[in-house]
């Protein structure tokens, strides 16, 4: 429609720089750039403003933003500024007019590092409204930019080869909180199982990590592997470990308290991964660290104080949400407490302990609560005198998509007089439905520092602006204080006098008082593990990271990768990624800090695959869902908002030095998730990959088949977008045949309430049961499937049966990947995880996504599938990781960031190796000259097998599948609803001939007649070709000049109708014979001048009514296939579905190329599943004399059958078992051959003889039987 507004947008692949500074270790820089727009017109009144290569805008989809990525030195950006240099005033209509309210240009920019090269992404809003209501758009402008120098941190250095978990005798231990923890010899015997008598105390190391969460951002500091504690052993002194002798060590728990220097406060780390940390106990040959005392400091004090920082919090992980609500899955990292709907008031007396409190210094408080209601509700809080209230506002509670409620912080300070205040939340009621949970209370006050027999663990911020510092200890009895500022290098402290001075260092120092054995924790003995060293990765260019559950078929994908994708992999067991790199406890960040390290050493690191399923729900809370966070997924921060809150395993991707926080930067590797949940299902999606790319079986022209499918309504905005990019595909990758099923394109029936496209989902499946290389849907969806028609559905995954065509599912949908929520399995994971086949790999969404964002990365995935690099085919890693890079703005990010990869990042697309060459048509040059093939003209085409640089391939032997197609067809959609207007679009439709033909040292030929109901005009057509050699070896190739039209004068006469077998199932099928619910319809077709399959004259198709239903006539044309070398011949195999048990018929017709027709019927049964009585038991001929043959229908296909006919008297002796195995792919055995002599081989008597037939499956472990049959012997 808007053909006469195109133009080619021209940007200089990179302009100079104009200036060039630095300021204070800060470098500005200019780039220009040029906008060619698709209309140059400023006279006629605009209704879009588009670029060509522009990418549309969320806000306005009537307009466009430009978009650049250029290359630049090591930087991080600090700011950028747009300068106009030219623009242009245009004439826009009203309605587009009064929708652009921006006033000013506008530029969005960041600079992304991938593997250490670093990009500048530029997007420009380039029109804008000027003061006096015109339109002005940008023709050339200068972006500047100011970065500054980025420096290697290290945040690992140094790193090691070498684990400390590598050698010696490793004990794994754990602890529950953060305090002094003992280890006596009991412990080392009965809960480590360690021969105490035969170890050296001086030789016991313990090793371990801070505890929190690991760092997100990959340049913060961090130990590489572990470090070693400074531990206490009392009686180690005689290098004996005695009855009465013990180990002391600090330990942090998985959750531990921060200071804040810059507001000088105390912040919690709730560790939402794990509840215990974890260390490790080392004996080998070498002494251990141990605590130092440090020497009595005489330093007068500038600073003393007898009460300290008491730290007290309330924060119970106990509800998701999200993840409570029907209407969204769980996310987020924020887990909430205490519930406020039936109780709106609750006291937190018994939560904090006031004693020894001191009012003369101020109570700090930090409280973050949420509520839930359709109007503002308040939340108060009280300690002691003081009230404080807070107003939270609204949600929209009758909606899925917006927020599910607000909270609030409540943070002060502020003095009170009460000795023992009484700790109170208040939220009252507004609204019926208003409801309130608490996230955290913490409270910080003053506390007098009594000593006693338990740990007392304190510090207080008052001395830590001074140079030296005393506490008063009250209650000193010789307790042992330790410094535990750093928790690996404890040290102890002398008291003098009850003062504990210190030099302070500027520093906050913690300490902890305890009485050695007394009140000291027992950690949780976990026993010896196998040694272990990841760290000695070098140049791997895979990792699998796996749970345990899955190791054997996780080893065996790896061996697969290494065989054959050439790959050195390194495959891990997810607990040992978490001993190495979060000292044991459950957390992404070990993970990603692992690739990072691989990365770091081996700039070809390629991909990470997850083997095993995640959950948002790390620790099992929830009650009623499974636990299945087996290899952990990354949430992002927003836990309240459906929309922004999601998981997305890019997270363990994004490698750079800045990169690890808000999901920002390119990815560096490719990441996939195989989301298994069990033995089963490993098994099930290695089978599948390996057979996709080993197996002799996958071979076939569904690997030159892409599908398209856009949802209807949303004025077109789906549809639009899909033929966009099915336009770009066909340009860009002519090699491909495209299938497209827009929604609106087929006709929509009203159901019960709802409405449905039930031939657009035939259309679905049929294409799915042929085979497709890759499906692409644009459109609305979710855990129920795509649509709100339900057009794919979770029901329909599961029916597919094509596992020698698995597809790549492209789905830009919302939420059909949500594989992190254990309360519902995902369509993607259904897909993924068929047995039968599925998909072999998707790139999906995890939850709900926009549409124009979705739009522009599904184009670059599909730019980068079909297109090979450096002769090979691209892995589903790079697809993603390649396509996203290029869109990494903050308006990109977000979404792009909710697509994952549910597969094998390292698998690649089945794609044709070598190319088909066509060189002669009817004997002339195809080449050089165009060719006109019409109808009932006989048509003989000729060509070769080459490599990409056009050389024969003369060792090519086997078989080419060529399509020849009519001129394409221009169709419209039938705007079935007011808001989906009609829409054309063009598709190869009709074929002209579909057959087979032999290659013999790289050169094929076949023929064909051209059918008499060809589309008369003239155009061209197009030529498809797969083949397949003997050594499955495979290629494709397209052929476009040739001119299809009129009709051939060496005509013929013609005026019998093809010949016409029609079976269910197999060829063994016999007239009312037994099928499955789901059977196959075959159809056996021969005619001297071949099958018409065209589709353009009325009523001229292939067909099948099935039970006498002419509203439902079953098209088979693109389900006919010649016989090789043979166009006379074919055959149709076209799958039914869902068919009720009972008898049912169907009626086939076909016609030739002349126009004759052939009809035929036949009827079947289908067999309630289970049965286990064989039917029509016979034996043919009966009576015999010397051969007979059993035959006999049964309900286990596709397995291999044991099969016994044991043969009696009259009087029921037996006289002759006749035994045979073989595998049955029907419903029909006919072939069980008998002599009719005995065991002995003598013939047996003249007479009536009774047989029985029994049938079992090693495999199902199912048995049938028949009853018993009479025969007869001549």
């Amino acid at each position: 429609m808007y053909n006469s507004l195109k133009l080619r947008l021209f940007l200089t692949a990179f302009v100079g720089l104009a200036t060039f500074s630095i300021i204070q270790g800060q470098e500005t820089k200019s780039f220009s750039y040029q906008i060619n727009w698709l209309s140059t017109s400023t006279d006629q009144s605009l209704e879009y403003l588009k670029i060509d290569g522009g990418i549309q805008n969320e806000q306005l989809p009537e307009t466009q933003l430009f978009l650049d990525n250029r290359p630049v030195s090591k930087s991080i950006l600090t700011s950028s500024k747009l300068l106009p240099r030219k623009t242009e005033i245009i004439k826009v209509s009203d309605l587009l007019k009064s929708k652009i309210t921006n006033t000013d240009f506008s530029v969005w920019a960041n600079i992304i590092e991938t593997k250490g090269q670093y990009q500048l992404n530029t997007a420009v809003l380039p029109f804008r409204k000027t003061n006096n209501g015109e339109i002005e758009r940008l023709l050339s402008f200068d972006i500047s930019i100011t970065t500054e120098r980025v420096t290697s941190s290290g945040n690992r250095n140094p790193t090691t080869f070498t684990s400390v978990l590598a050698d010696g005798d490793i004990y794994k231990i754990s602890v529950d909180r953060t305090g002094i923890f003992k280890i006596d010899r009991a412990f080392l015997e009965s809960k480590l199982g360690i021969n105490v008598s035969q170890i050296n105390p001086k030789k016991i190391k313990i090793y371990g990590n801070r505890g929190g969460r690991v760092p997100e951002l990959n340049s913060f500091q961090r130990k590489d592997d572990l470090a070693e504690l400074r531990i206490f052993v009392s009686g180690e002194s005689d290098g004996k470990f005695d009855a009465n002798d013990f180990i002391l060590f600090y330990a942090e728990g998985a959750d531990i308290w921060k200071y804040n220097e810059a507001n000088n406060s105390f912040t919690f780390d709730k560790n939402i991964y794990d509840n215990n940390n974890f260390y490790f106990i080392k004996i080998d040959n070498q002494d251990g660290l141990r605590v130092d005392k440090l020497p009595l400091v005489t330093n007068t004090a500038d600073f003393e104080t007898s009460v300290y920082d008491m730290r007290q919090r309330v924060e119970d992980d106990l509800t998701n949400l999200l993840g409570s609500f029907t209407g969204a899955e769980g996310t987020g990292k924020e887990w909430y407490g205490d519930y406020f709907k039936t109780s709106r008031e609750k006291t937190y007396n018994s939560e904090f302990d006031f004693s020894g409190f001191n009012t003369s210094k101020s109570v700090e408080v930090d409280m973050i609560f949420a509520a839930r209601s359709r109007s503002t509700t308040s939340v108060s809080l009280e300690v002691g005198s003081k009230k404080i209230t807070k107003t939270i506002g609204s949600v929209n509670i009758l909606s899925a998509e917006s927020l599910y409620a607000q909270k609030t912080q409540i943070r002060e300070s502020f003095l009170i007089s009460d000795a023992n205040p009484i700790v109170k939340i208040n939220f009252p009621s507004t609204a019926s439905e208003s409801e309130g949970w608490l996230d955290y209370l913490q409270i910080v006050s003053s506390r007098s520092l009594i000593l006693n027999n338990t740990q007392v663990p304190f510090r207080s911020r008052e001395t830590k602006n001074v140079n030296t510092a005393s506490f008063s200890l009250q209650g000193y009895t010789n307790q042992v204080i330790w410094d535990v500022t750093d928790p690996f290098e404890p040290k102890e402290v002398t008291v003098s006098g009850n003062k504990l001075v210190f030099n302070t260092q500027s520093t906050l120092k913690e300490f902890i008082g305890h009485n050695n054995l007394t009140g000291a924790f027992e950690p949780i003995g976990l026993g010896k593990i196998t040694n272990q060293n990841l760290h000695a990765m070098k140049d791997e260019e895979m990792i699998i990271v796996y749970h345990p559950t899955f190791k054997d078929d996780a080893l065996r994908l790896a061996q697969h990768r290494s065989t054959h994708s050439n790959l050195k992999v390194i495959a891990a067991n997810v607990n040992e990624v978490y001993n190495e790199f979060s000292s044991g406890r459950v957390d992404p960040g070990a993970i990603r800090d692992m690739s990072k390290l691989l990365l770091d050493r081996n700039p070809n690191y390629k991909y990470l695959l997850l083997f095993g399923d995640g959950s948002y729900d790390y620790k099992g809370t929830v009650n009623g869902l499974n636990n299945e966070n087996f290899v952990p997924v990354y949430e992002t921060d927003q836990s309240l908002d459906p929309i922004e809150g999601f998981p997305s395993d890019d997270f363990y991707g994004l490698l750079g030095e800045t990169e690890g926080v808000l999901l920002v930067g390119g990815l560096d590797i490719g990441v996939g998730r195989l989301p298994v949940k069990n033995v089963e299902e490993a098994k099930v999606v290695v089978d599948k990959i390996i057979h996709y790319e080993t197996s002799t079986e996958v071979f076939g022209d569904w690997r030159l088949r892409v599908g398209y499918t856009a949802d209807d309504e949303d004025t077109n905005t789906h549809i639009r977008d899909m033929d966009l990019i099915a336009r770009a595909d066909e340009d860009r990758h002519p090699l491909y045949n495209q299938q497209k099923v827009y929604l609106d394109a087929y006709q929509q029936i009203s159901t019960a309430g709802e409405n449905r496209f039930p031939e657009a989902n035939k259309a679905l499946n049929d294409n799915i049961f042929k085979g497709q290389l890759s499906l692409t849907y644009l459109g609305h969806g979710g855990p129920l499937g795509w649509s709100q028609e339900r057009v794919l559905t979770v029901p329909d995954i599961q029916s597919w049966n094509n596992y020698n065509s698995m597809t790549i599912m492209v789905t830009a949908t919302c939420s059909f990947a949500a594989y992190d929520d254990p309360a519902v399995v995902s369509p993607a994971e259904y897909a993924m995880l068929n047995p039968k086949g599925g998909a072999i790999g998707l790139f999906s969404t995890t939850r709900a996504v926009y549409t124009t964002s979705n739009k522009d990365l599904t184009d670059a995935v599909n730019e980068l599938m079909y297109k090979k690099i450096n002769g090979q085919a691209p892995t589903l890693g790079y697809i993603l990781s390649t396509g996203k890079n290029k869109y990494t703005l903050d308006f990109f990010r977000i979404n792009s960031r909710k697509f994952a990869l549910i597969g094998d990042p390292a698998l690649q697309v089945a794609m044709p190796k070598y190319n088909v060459v066509t060189t002669l048509i009817n004997q002339k040059d195809a080449i050089n000259s165009t060719d006109t093939i019409s109808a009932l003209e006989k048509v003989t085409i000729e060509g070769f097998i080459s490599d990409d640089s056009g050389k024969e391939i003369t060792s090519f032997n086997g078989t080419i599948f060529p399509t020849i197609f009519d001129k394409k067809a221009t169709l419209t959609t039938l705007m079935n609803d007011q808001n989906s207007p009609r829409f054309p679009f063009t598709l190869y439709k009709n074929t002209i001939f579909k057959g087979s033909a032999s290659v013999v040292n790289g050169k094929w030929s076949f023929s064909f007649y051209v059918p008499k109901n060809i589309n008369y005009s003239f155009g061209n057509g197009r030529i498809s070709y797969y083949a397949k050699d003997n050594n499955n070896v495979d290629a494709g190739g397209v052929f476009t000049n040739i001119i299809v039209g009129g009709s051939s004068d060496k005509g013929f006469a013609d005026d019998l109708g093809p010949e016409l077998d029609i079976f269910m199932n197999d060829e063994s099928f016999v007239f009312g014979g037994m099928t499955n619910s789901d059977p196959i319809l075959l159809l056996n077709l021969s005619d001297d001048f071949g099958i018409n399959v065209t589709g353009n004259a009325v009523g001229q198709d292939i067909t099948a009514i099935l039970d006498g239903d002419n509203q439902n006539i079953f098209i088979l044309n693109d389900f006919y296939e010649a016989e090789k070398d043979n166009f006379r011949k074919g055959k149709v195999r076209f799958p039914l579905n869902n068919l009720s048990k009972g008898t049912h018929n169907i009626v086939a017709k076909a016609w030739d190329i002349a126009g004759n027709s052939a009809e035929k019927r036949t009827e079947f049964l289908v067999a309630e599943s289970g049965d286990d009585v064989l039917k029509h038991v016979l034996n043919y001929p009966n009576p015999f004399t010397t051969h007979t043959l059993f035959q006999f229908e049964h309900d286990l296909v596709n397995t291999e059958l044991d099969i016994v006919v044991n043969i009696y008297t009259i009087t029921g002796k037996l006289v002759k078992s006749v035994v045979q195995t073989k595998y049955s792919s029907g419903f029909r055995v006919n072939d069980i051959g008998w002599n009719g002599r005995d065991d002995f081989d003598s013939k047996l008597g003249r007479g009536i003889y009774l047989y029985k037939v029994s049938i079992h499956s090693k495999e199902l472990n199912l048995t049938r039987e028949s009853s018993f049959e009479k025969l007869v012997i001549l």
